[in-house]
Order: structure tokens, then sequence, then C-alpha cells
């Protein structure tokens, strides 16, 4: 049996992440880490008497959050993206735009994986995504270094694929 043929490692630092929708650019910008799921499939227990249980292949797959980490600029711009998005989420019912403009309350999101020459190399794209929270902003002044803040976002999508 032969070694993989590829032996470069993947560099934990290319990488691109890309919304669908316009109204997200200043996200995509100061996207600064991306975490891709995790992945559960539970054993059902088959109960047998006198042995503890024999597990059986489950049924479905459940994924954990995407979860994004952004730098935050200065005129909170990409904080703002996020809450507009979670806050149309909760009034979906009511107006659903951006400047006049109709806006979707899913949007897909790529994310791309570069070579170690920065080539788009591998895409992982996630269906139907939805921010599910917001993490808080700490602000520090009694640092000696400069310590820009940061902020998470948590994404439940429908599915996702590797391409």
């Amino acid at each position: 049996m032969a070694l993989t043929t590829n032996k470069n490692y993947l560099q934990p630092t290319g990488f691109k992440f890309i919304v669908s929708g316009e109204e997200y650019q200043n996200l995509q910008f100061f996207a600064q880490s991306v975490t891709h799921p995790g992945a559960n499939a539970n054993p059902v227990e088959l109960p047998v008497a006198r042995v503890t249980s024999v597990p059986l292949a489950g049924d479905k797959i459940t994924y954990s959050e995407l979860s994004l980490e952004v730098i935050l600029d200065e005129d909170m711009k990409s904080y703002k993206e996020m809450q507009s998005w979670l806050e149309r989420i909760v009034n979906e019912g009511q107006s659903n735009t951006i400047g006049g403009a109709k806006t979707q309350t899913y949007s897909d999101i790529t994310l791309i994986i570069l070579t170690s020459h920065n080539n788009n190399n591998v895409e992982i794209k996630y269906f139907d995504c939805l921010p599910t929270n917001i993490g808080q902003i700490n602000m520090t002044s009694n640092t000696g270094d400069v310590v820009y803040p940061t902020f998470t976002v948590g994404f439940r999508f429908s599915s996702f694929e590797i391409k």
C-alpha cells in the first residue's frame, strides 16, 4: 500500500471566508479564524440480558456549530452586519430589508482552503446558514501590548459539502 503523494501540511492561516450576499463584506474581510464543526453519530444501544448493551450504528449525524472569530473594526461594521442579520431572523415576519433591498434570512457560506502556495485548493460549502449567537466584546485598557478585540459568531446550517 502506497503512502499519499501529497506530503504538504494544511496551512492553518491559508483560508478565505465567503458569505453569499453583498451585505457581509466587512465580516468576510475581518474573519480571523474559522472552526469547522465536529460531527457525532450516536450509536443506538440494544439492551441484552447479562450484557451491558450492544451498540448499533447511529441513524443520524449531528453537527456542532460552524464558528467564526472576527476582528472588530473601529467602526464596528462587521459587528453591525451580524447584529442586523440576527435581528432580521427574529423579526422575519416584519420588514426584511437593508436600505430598501430585500435580503435573505439564510445564506450559504463557503470556506476556501488554500494550498501552501496560496492557491485555492479545497472548498467547503455550508448550506442554509443562519447565525445563532454573537459573542461578547472585551475592551481592556490595562494591557501592555495592543490586542485588537474580537467577537465570535456561531452558525447553524442544513448540510455541507467538500469539493
